[in-house]
């Protein structure tokens, strides 16, 4: 099992002090759970520990191994995906959601993504926006300073070089700064969800009465557009919408 002991329980040890030495203890019982084969007890001692606030991509990846060994292939996608968010590049993660995936009933024709979207989204997800963050701000500062040897600076050569390392750096730190907003939007705002649900149908208005449209089954992943009470409208991969149940679905 990839990575479960030695990083994890100091990540989980370390971050909140007041789950302490029970963290710690909890973790490492999820882990002998799942070497021993209890996958079940194993995925409910580690989705507890996500639901009191340890983040972390090994510990989303560990629980949705637990749950997909365990048979209950919505939960794995769900921590999958999750995880997915925290490491876009991590091939392990993709490799098992793509598992997981593959055992859906639910097949779209997607909509494509354009490449520039999909390469930005992943190049904002390569770290937190606290750290683009602080990358904008530090190029920001450094285009203000070559500013001012320019404003400064008496020799033509010099003037131009730090002029043009100064439009550089700021354009640096905008795009630091797109890609801090934008990696907020994809974590902390994150509008897809997983269907939970064995099955459910979706419908062209809230509740019961409305027309059927579609049915969808456990482990589809779908985009909430709009919420009203208890209903959520959704959009397929394919681009369909309709509303089903917020009980059916878990959010990413």
């Amino acid at each position: 099992m990839r990575r479960i002991v030695l990083i994890n329980i100091l990540f989980l040890a370390g971050l909140l002090g007041l789950a302490g030495q029970s963290a710690e203890e909890r973790y490492s019982q999820a882990g002998q759970l799942y070497s021993s084969g209890d996958y079940s007890g194993a995925a409910s001692i580690y989705r507890k520990l996500w639901e009191e606030g340890f983040r972390s991509e090994d510990l989303l990846y560990n629980t949705g191994n637990a749950f997909f060994k365990a048979g209950d292939n919505a939960t794995a996608i769900l921590f999958y995906e999750r995880a997915k968010l925290m490491a876009p590049a991590d091939e392990d993660i993709d490799y098992n959601l793509q598992i997981a995936r593959s055992r859906i009933t639910d097949r779209f024709e997607t909509v494509p993504q354009l490449f520039f979207v999909r390469w930005f989204d992943f190049l904002a997800l390569l770290t937190s926006t606290n750290i683009w963050a602080v990358t904008a701000l530090a190029m920001f500062i450094t285009s203000l300073l070559l500013a001012l040897v320019f404003l400064t600076k008496s020799r033509a050569r010099g003037r131009l070089l730090s002029f043009w390392l100064s439009v550089a750096t700021l354009i640096m730190a905008l795009l630091m700064i797109s890609l801090a907003v934008r990696n907020n939007s994809l974590v902390n705002h994150n509008r897809k969800a997983v269907i939970t649900c064995s099955i459910v149908t979706g419908r062209s208005a809230p509740g019961e009465t409305g027309n059927e449209l579609f049915v969808l089954h456990s482990g589809t992943t779908v985009t909430v557009e709009q919420e009203l009470g208890e209903y959520r409208e959704v959009r397929l991969p394919d681009g369909n919408k309709g509303w089903i149940g917020s009980s059916c679905m878990e959010k990413i």
